[in-house]
């Protein structure tokens, strides 16, 4: 029995009225989209199918240390309707399966060369198709036998700061890596850089993901790092250093005064409480002192690494040479 919806829905139907002309236009236009779908499958025509490669009896210790492509996409010629079935109809797992032996290694780099390539895909190739090309037409590839060594990372950039502020350190997590290559590159690698950047204007703390720059033919494990470019205030501190002497003779004595000196230095306000004199080595240097002058010379030995803008208030005058 038809529902009450369905009785309404054939009553406007029948209230419709189809122009013939527009009938006939329909018929037709059905009958030249099936002349030419006939047409079209029997002439020859270019179909595109994606392989997955796959590397047969890889050795256990074989580290790609560059890309190695993951499909390979090979060109037929084959006629129409061939072609439509492989590429809509058939859903087959298409691979490539290549064999290591037969892939020419040299000093670290595989080297899948087109005849290679071919024969793999002759093995693979659908019926009533004519083999065209390969995309890429050649692969190469560098690797490493597992030998692989853990180098810093240096931070490889240029940092301004608004006034008053200061860049204070960089942190890089993690701060080493582990690199993979072949043994022609590997002795050369001691450190990696992170890519080239450039920060202006800086007011605060960075944080950021940095990629490495890692030498063609070697793989870095991670290939990124997280850094933080830390920005700080920076502040005026005075401390009170003593002076010591250095390449004094036996049979000599140097006494100055003050015996002390002050220097000003900026810091940044997290280390401000942090920095004392012992951080600090100043000394005087007996070669360079002549008989007539009582100056001298002061020389920082050492000094903590983040401050900035060291200088000394006070020159100690030579009080006594003996």
């Amino acid at each position: 029995m038809l529902t009450d919806f369905t009785k309404v829905i054939l009553r406007r139907l029948r209230l419709i009225k189809f122009d013939r002309n527009l009938l006939v236009f329909l018929v037709f236009l059905c009958i030249s989209i099936a002349f030419w779908f006939m047409q079209s499958i029997k002439e020859t025509t270019e179909v595109t199918l994606a392989y997955r490669l796959t590397i047969e009896d890889l050795p256990k210790d074989v580290v790609y240390t560059s890309e190695m492509p993951a499909e390979v996409n090979v060109s037929y010629n084959s006629k129409g309707w061939n072609a439509f079935y492989y590429k809509f109809m058939r859903n087959d797992d298409h691979e490539l399966v290549i064999n290591f032996k037969e892939i020419n290694q040299k000093s670290g780099k595989i080297i899948i060369d087109a005849n290679t390539l071919r024969r793999a895909v002759m093995r693979k190739k659908p019926q009533g198709m004519i083999f065209k090309s390969t995309t890429p037409s050649k692969i190469e590839t560098y690797y490493s036998n597992g030998q692989h060594k853990r180098v810093p990372v240096i931070f490889n950039g240029r940092v301004s700061t608004t006034a008053g502020r200061y860049q204070c350190g960089t942190i890089l997590l993690p701060d080493s890596v582990d690199i993979y290559a072949p043994k022609h590159i590997f002795g050369g690698i001691t450190h990696i850089k992170t890519e080239n950047v450039t920060y202006t204007d800086l007011e605060d703390t960075l944080q950021t993901r940095l990629a490495l720059l890692v030498p063609r033919g070697a793989k870095a494990i991670p290939d990124s790092v997280d850094a933080s470019i830390c920005i700080d205030i920076f502040t005026d501190k005075t401390l009170q250093a003593p002076v010591y002497s250095e390449n004094v003779p036996r049979n000599k004595l140097i006494r100055t005064f003050p015996t002390k000196v002050n220097i000003t230095f900026l810091v940044s306000s997290t280390l401000y409480d942090e920095i004392t004199p012992e951080d600090f080595l100043l000394s005087i240097d007996y070669k360079e002192l002549q008989a007539d002058s009582k100056r001298c010379r002061i020389h920082v030995r050492q000094r903590p690494a983040n401050i900035r803008n060291l200088r000394c208030a006070s020159i100690p005058r030579l009080s006594n040479i003996s």
